[in-house]
């Protein structure tokens, strides 16, 4: 039993961070490069445009228009697809499933961020994570990840809000 926890854990972990690691790399080098190609297009003249300077919230969600959820979706069917071949069956489902959440975390946090007077504005957490993606907004050359800014410290492209 304490080795299924350990490996269900393990496997929990590392999806975790492969999500992370993808969402903030496809950010930055897709996202923000126009070697992103339509991935580039999307974020830079939707997102980036609805959302910039000062005005980076609205009433509401600004709709799917700058949708990049199937661009991203690909490479993690490449990813996720042969570890169905090699992982246990439980320990694909743990995979998937952290995935899933990581995703749709990433996702949910990144609207709120920018709808005014969203529920999550009353946790101190949401605010400072909020007023770290402001930066991205600001500069757009760091805080490329949305849920925690692990990768973009190991990459030297973490901007603290108190450095501003």
């Amino acid at each position: 039993m304490t080795t299924n926890i350990f490996w269900y854990l393990l496997t929990v972990v590392i999806a975790y961070l492969t999500m992370s690691l993808g969402q903030t790399v496809f950010h930055r080098h897709l996202g923000h490069r126009r070697l992103g190609g339509r991935f580039f297009q999307n974020h830079v003249q939707f997102h980036h445009t609805h959302y910039s300077g000062d005005h980076v919230v609205s009433a509401r969600h600004l709709g799917n228009e700058g949708n990049n959820t199937p661009y991203f979706l690909i490479p993690i069917f490449l990813v996720v697809g042969p570890t169905f071949f090699v992982l246990r069956f439980d320990l694909f489902l743990v995979q998937l499933a952290t995935m899933a959440l990581s995703f749709f975390g990433h996702v949910y946090l990144d609207r709120h961020y920018h709808v005014e007077e969203s529920w999550l504005c009353r946790f101190s957490w949401f605010r400072r994570k909020q007023q770290l993606h402001f930066l991205h907004h600001r500069y757009d050359n760091c805080n490329f990840a949305v849920i925690d800014y692990f990768w973009d410290r190991l990459f030297g492209t973490y901007r603290s809000i108190d450095v501003s």
